[in-house]
């Protein structure tokens, strides 16, 4: 058989002649009522699976946020569609999972087709051979686009064996369904394109090349014997093996790890991922519940629960949890999956709310497990399907908060924080001490200032840190800023509080603050802590208190590029001290405020571009010093630290110098190079373009 060029093909496709097939050829009455019967078997089954599911679901509490459904039908295309937030990381395994998924679509969408095409035949009185819609120049697109995509699933499984078969001891879990799931998956593509094949040898169809790999396998199968005369028993028998597999791959979906296609689809465009949020906890709940925090499953919310049906095991938070490849007993996934397997063990009851759910802390979640947690958000940033071990870990720890159920330094540090408001317990009258011998303007001595410079208490109250502080105001008063600080009147911003579970403990203290600022009409704040400006600017909005928050490095940045602060390039060469140098990027600044560039600006301003040595893992993707989640609390020995292995890169680099932007980064990387390698200074990057600033002497104040 000859085949015809591409325009005679378009030509017969829309000509007289109708380029179409038979739907149900060689499927005899019988056999399509037993195939109806089956797939609404299978579909029952689903849907029963499916309402089980979200009974359980509807166990947990109703979500306080709003679901935008316009950006949900956007995040639909952006997230799922794309298949973007699963590219991101494990990039190859990305591209094969997303191949598999457009396949899958594609097929599931073309036997949707199929089915309307049946359905309107039926209404219409139409024949076989006489279709509505499945003829033309739409048939031959829909044939070429079903066998393409149909390669694309095909390609898509045997990866995924393959990985399966040689990664055993990776981080993705393993189930026995697993297997099942994606050896049915092949065996559906495999005997779909055979059934293919076998119908273009039984069918007279114009142009079956339209169809080519089937139109490749009744060529082989021609080669087997397979001819005319034979085909029909052959066609229909295999016919029945795709569609019972067919049958039960829907039929399996909500039992298996396929649910993650419902749950995580409903997960990723129902919720955002705002790393560094918390939800609230209202004294109306602790009076109607009599405890804060989580228990039990049905204390978690609603988008919780479906979010653990939308976890699939790939282990990517695993890889990049600190507190894991510290050693410690924290694996974000087995926290989400032994949530999972508790909610998998559960009867829902009649009643909305009520389960016969036991308690999660202890056998399901250790105590230990949960204190491991940096907060650093790196699962919750990784993770493809929306999932976020953070919050589930912080509202658990709530509750152990609430029972008692923390001892010991960081117990005392929380104390402190109440008492004397910092976490160190020292006096309030001396939190000013590290301005003596400045003339820095407080909002009392200087009542116009525009922006707020928001201190800390690592600055207020640590030496080290304290030459942050006044490096800062150093820039500050020679660019000119109208800036002024709270003084003695600040207090903890009760960010550690809230991360470690006590959140009335960060509730009294960010009310005492937002008091403050609404007092000072403050509108704009600087601060050269990740941590208090996440607070501040995510944490403090749920109780009034909405500012315009800026890094310390945002600002410094736009003051050089404004020629408002200008660099003595001989200020270093004097210095001797034009070696390389590194940057560590803080969890709360690069990952959970996207804050990356401007430290990098200031210091290709200070050094040069040529003296920047990147760490593997930088940006978003930077690894965490240890010190977030309250462990900056916790009397670790050094070499027991979250974070080790990013002291061990820093010194991997080879550079002279280490550059940080963040108190906490400062304390717990200058002890482990303390340690490892003393050789190496650590500065922040305020102390840097201090030191080689120029100084014109005291700028007339004007106007940001």
């Amino acid at each position: 058989m000859m085949v015809e060029e591409p325009a005679s093909v378009l030509a017969l496709a829309v000509g007289n002649e109708p380029l179409t097939r038979e739907v149900f050829g060689n499927i005899d009455s019988v056999s399509k009522v037993l195939f109806y019967c089956l797939a609404t078997l299978s579909v029952v089954i689903f849907g029963w699976g499916i309402w089980r599911r979200v009974r359980l679901w509807r166990m947990g509490r109703p979500s306080k946020a709003k679901v935008d459904w316009r950006a949900a039908l956007r995040g639909f295309w952006a997230k799922v569609m794309t298949q973007h937030t699963v590219r991101r990381s494990r990039r190859r395994a990305g591209i094969i999972h997303a191949l598999m998924f457009w396949g899958f679509s594609v097929l599931f969408v073309g036997t949707i087709l199929i089915g309307i095409e049946e359905y309107a035949s039926l209404i219409l009185g139409r024949g076989a051979h006489d279709p509505v819609i499945h003829k033309g120049l739409y048939f031959a697109i829909y044939e070429v686009a079903l066998d393409l995509f149909g390669l694309f699933f095909l390609v898509g499984c045997l990866w995924f064996i393959r990985r399966r078969l040689r990664a055993a001891k990776t981080s993705i879990g393993h189930n026995a369904l697993d297997w099942v799931v994606i050896l049915s998956f092949l065996a559906i593509g495999v005997t779909g394109y055979f059934v293919e094949g076998l119908r273009i040898i039984r069918e007279a169809t114009p142009h079956p090349e339209l169809s080519f790999v089937g139109f490749g396998v009744s060529k082989l199968l021609g080669g087997l014997g397979v001819n005319e005369a034979n085909v029909d028993p052959v066609h229909l028998a295999l016919w029945w093996v795709h569609a019972l597999l067919v049958f039960g791959i829907i039929a399996a979906f909500p039992y298996t790890r396929l649910l993650h296609v419902i749950a995580g689809v409903i997960n990723l465009v129902s919720t955002g991922k705002h790393l560094g949020q918390l939800e609230p906890v209202t004294l109306e709940e602790l009076e109607e519940t009599g405890k804060v925090g989580v228990e039990r499953l049905e204390d978690l919310t609603r988008q919780q629960l479906l979010s653990l049906d939308a976890c699939v095991s790939c282990g990517r938070c695993e890889d990049v949890c600190p507190a894991f490849e510290a050693g410690k007993p924290l694996s974000p996934r087995d926290v989400v999956q032994g949530l999972h397997q508790a909610m998998d063990a559960l009867s829902p009851r009649s009643g909305e709310g009520e389960s016969d759910a036991p308690g999660l802390h202890g056998e399901v979640i250790g105590a230990e497990t949960l204190w491991s947690c940096t907060s650093c958000s790196a699962c919750t940033e990784v993770c493809p399907l929306a999932v976020d071990p953070v919050r589930l870990i912080v509202d658990m720890r709530r509750f152990l908060i609430g029972e008692g159920g923390l001892s010991g330094p960081p117990a005392a540090a929380l104390q402190k924080m109440q008492r004397s408001g910092n976490p160190w317990g020292l006096a309030k009258q001396d939190r000013f001490d590290w301005a003596e011998g400045l003339e820095v303007p407080t909002v009392v001595t200087n009542p116009g200032f525009e922006v707020l410079y928001w201190i800390g208490c690592a600055a207020s109250y640590d030496r080290r840190a304290q030459k942050v502080a006044r490096a800062v105001v150093k820039l500050l008063e020679i660019a000119g800023v109208n800036y002024a600080t709270l003084g003695p009147e600040e207090r903890c911003n009760g960010e550690s509080a809230r991360r470690m579970g006590d959140e009335f403990l960060f509730q009294e203290l960010a009310g005492h603050n937002v008091e403050t600022l609404a007092r000072y009409e403050v509108r704009k704040v600087i601060t050269h802590c990740p941590h208090c400006l996440n607070s501040l600017k995510k944490d403090y909005p749920q109780f009034g208190g909405d500012y315009e928050v800026m890094h310390h490095t945002q600002l410094l940045s736009q003051l050089v590029l404004d020629g408002r602060l200008k660099v003595d390039s001989e200020a270093e060469l004097r210095e001797g001290k034009r070696g390389r140098i590194t940057y560590h990027d803080p969890c709360y600044l690069a990952r959970v405020n996207g804050i990356s560039e401007e430290p990098r600006r200031l210091i290709e301003a200070v050094r040069g571009p040529e003296a920047l040595v990147e760490m593997e893992r930088n940006r978003s993707g930077t690894a965490c010093c240890g010190a977030g989640g309250g462990r900056m609390w916790f009397d670790d020995a050094l070499d027991e630290r979250v974070g080790g292995s990013r002291v061990s890169e820093v010194i991997e680099t080879g550079a002279q110098t280490v550059a940080v932007s963040c108190p906490f980064c400062l304390t717990m990387v200058g002890d482990g190079l303390a340690a490892k390698a003393p050789h190496m200074e650590v500065v922040d990057i305020a102390e840097l373009l201090a030191e080689v600033i120029e100084e014109p002497g005291r700028s007339e104040s004007t106007s940001m």
